[in-house]
C-alpha cells in the first residue's frame, strides 16, 4: 500500500477498518528501506487503539490504545516510522525526525540529556503518540 492508497482509503472508513484490532506504529533506527522492506532495529511500537483513529476532512489522527504510552524497546536516534496491521503486514512507512527536522513524523523527547539528537528515544522510557496525522 501507498500514501496515494491511503488517501483514497480516508475518503471513508476503509483504513480504519483495514487497520483492524492491533495495529502498530513503529518508530526505527537508521536508513528507511523501500517501502515494505525489512525493518532496521525497531525502537518503540505503538500499539493502536480499535479503531485505530479517526478520520475528518480526510484526515486520519491515529490514537493510541494505552493512554499511558509503551515502552520503548530499544536506545536510538528514530529515523522513520512504519504503520503496520497486527500480523506485521506492512501498510506504509514514513521519514521522522525530531520537531525542528523536516521529517512526516516529528518525534518530541520531553527533558532529553543535554546535547542528545532531538529524536533520541531511551529503552526502558515511554513512548507516546502526541498528534500523529495522516492525509
Amino acid at each position: 500500500m501507498n500514501v496515494l492508497a491511503i488517501n483514497a482509503m480516508l475518503q471513508g472508513p476503509g483504513l480504519l477498518a483495514y487497520l483492524g484490532e492491533g495495529a502498530r506504529f513503529l518508530v526505527c533506527d537508521a536508513a528507511k528501506p523501500a517501502p515494505g522492506g525489512s525493518a532496521t532495529t525497531m525502537l518503540a511500537a505503538a500499539v493502536l487503539a480499535s479503531p485505530a483513529g479517526v478520520v475528518v476532512n480526510g484526515v486520519l489522527t491515529l490514537a493510541q490504545a494505552d493512554a499511558e504510552g509503551d515502552m520503548a524497546a530499544a536506545t536510538g536516534v528514530a529515523t522513520w516510522g512504519r504503520l503496520e496491521l497486527a500480523d506485521g503486514t506492512w501498510v506504509e512507512d514514513f521519514t521522522v525526525s525530531g520537531p525542528s527536522g523536516s521529517g512526516q513524523v516529528k518525534i518530541e523527547v520531553i527533558d532529553p540529556p543535554v546535547g542528545d539528537p532531538e529524536a533520541k528515544l531511551y529503552q526502558g522510557g515511554r513512548f507516546l503518540l502526541g498528534g500523529v496525522t495522516l492525509g
